[in-house]
């Protein structure tokens, strides 16, 4: 399969930044993983009733959304936060933004 680009939205960019560094470094080196499906089941997971799946990194949650040949990261975020986030994503925001990429 091809070689997907991640590329990080905003708000994926500030979680990683508000985190302590030793995890955002953690998280930052398990996304390569995504660039090249298929993905290693345990580690990446599709979220029920959602078009977004998540990657785990200790006991945090990577969510993203695999949009052509893209690997969108959304955010960046506590497991115990991850069902209130994915509440909160907007997906008519993110096509938005990405258009705006472009």
């Amino acid at each position: 399969m091809a070689k997907k680009t991640l590329v990080y939205s905003p708000r994926a960019q500030e979680d990683l930044a508000k985190l302590q560094k030793k995890y955002a470094v953690q998280i930052l080196n398990d996304l390569p993983i995504l660039e090249s499906p298929p993905w290693p089941r345990g580690k990446v997971k599709k979220l029920k009733g959602t078009d977004y799946c998540e990657i785990k990194t200790g006991d945090f949650r990577t969510i993203f959304w695999p949009h052509g040949n893209k690997v969108v990261i959304l955010r960046a975020v506590d497991r115990r936060d991850l069902l209130k986030t994915i509440k909160h994503i907007d997906p008519d925001v993110i096509v938005r933004w990405l258009n705006q990429q472009k």
